[in-house]
């Protein structure tokens, strides 16, 4: 498997565990609670990322263009989370600021 498909499977069990699990449960339609925890699981993909990849040199390709692990695993964890974000926020009436 390619090390870009890894981090996009790792980014997606991360957030379905987030929010078919743990936003529901601890967060509702608050949207600062979701936000912090958010900020927690983002870090905890780049972190298991960082463990892997962290001094490695390796690039990653966004489809135009090269990037380091860090902003692949962001710009993947924030395309993966949008739809399921919006989804989310439709279904517990989360009122955004």
């Amino acid at each position: 498997m390619s090390p870009e498909l890894n981090i996009i499977i790792l980014n997606a069990a991360i957030l379905l565990l987030a929010y078919f699990v743990i936003y529901p449960k601890y967060a509702g339609n608050d949207f600062r609670k979701i936000s912090i925890q958010d900020f927690i699981a983002s870090m905890v993909s780049l972190s298991i990322v960082g463990s892997v990849y962290f001094g490695s040199g390796a690039a990653f390709s966004v489809i135009w263009f090269e990037v380091t692990w860090p902003w692949f695993t962001l710009i993947s964890f924030t395309l993966i989370e949008l739809p399921i974000f919006y989804w989310y926020a439709k279904r517990h009436n989360v009122k955004l600021p």
